[in-house]
């Protein structure tokens, strides 16, 4: 993600060596990959625990085996997963893990970042002594307050919320690769997020498709919200290999609790006319 990247690239320019590892095309990361890239001047390892465009969750207790062995700090991109599927930050080896609200229904412009005890971070953001030190800066109670509550409510029906969702996606999936021609499923088969449908459609472009299906009043996105107005094709595409003309034909279905089963079939019957077309 753009928020782990860009500063990465500006770490770059100030003297810091940065190694990118490469995905499989589903997006997955070997952890052989990782403890290659290792030296004696690591310290830190960074991976998304779930990718926010094409759904694949990666197997991070593997990867922060490799960490602890080698002594490292492992920070996980938690953003896209945290009160959508269950985590559980001492299972998973994790020093450091960001989170935010508006994934699981809270307020925009609120997140948090959880932090192991004994882990050493140095705050970015100068001035008082907010948070323990750790982040200046007079504190949005209401958004902070809210988030909370957001993150009581996504635990109490986690486990039903992803039966729910999760059937609906697998709808959704056989649905369009039975009923329209030249279409790929972009991620892993099933270890996705429950309401990640990410569809590549050959021969069309997904902005044509986006168009067509916003007018039949069915939204849906060409990308992540991060990248939807970059006219150039996705960097997460481009990792898992996909030709540009089948990057242009992207479109990404996001479900979660609040939809039906019968939005669902209307989907199902609006899409294949408009692919046609």
């Amino acid at each position: 993600h753009y928020s782990v990247l860009n500063p990465l690239k500006e770490m770059k320019k100030n003297g810091w060596n940065i190694s990118l590892v490469p995905v499989d095309e589903c997006g997955l990361i070997n952890a052989k990959d990782i403890e290659n890239e290792i030296t004696d001047s690591t310290v830190l390892i960074s991976i998304m625990h779930a990718n926010n465009e094409i759904g694949t969750i990666q197997k991070l207790k593997e990867i922060s085996l490799i960490a602890k062995k080698n002594n490292i700090i492992f920070h996980s991109d938690g953003v896209a997963a945290a009160g959508i599927i269950p985590v559980n930050v001492r299972e998973l080896g994790i020093g450091a893990y960001s989170f935010s609200a508006q994934q699981l229904h809270g307020p925009k412009g609120v997140a948090a970042l959880f932090i192991k005890k004994g882990t050493r971070i140095k705050p970015i953001f100068l001035g008082g002594t907010q948070e323990k030190g750790r982040r200046a800066g007079t504190e949005n109670v209401p958004g902070i307050v809210g988030f909370g509550k957001a993150c009581e409510l996504a635990k109490i029906k986690m486990e039903d919320n992803i039966k729910y969702i999760s059937k609906l996606r697998d709808n959704l999936i056989n649905g369009i690769i039975n009923k329209v021609k030249n279409v790929k499923l972009n991620g892993h088969a099933t270890d996705r997020l429950p309401g990640n449908v990410h569809i590549s459609f050959k021969y069309i472009e997904g902005e044509s498709i986006l168009l067509m299906l916003n007018m039949e009043g069915i939204a849906a996105a060409s990308g992540s919200s991060c990248t939807s107005q970059a006219l150039k094709s996705s960097h997460v595409l481009n990792a898992i290999g996909l030709s540009p003309t089948m990057a242009q034909g992207s479109v990404l279905f996001s479900l979660g609790k609040y939809n039906t089963v019968e939005e669902v079939s209307r989907l199902l019957e609006v899409l294949p006319p408009i692919v046609k077309r």
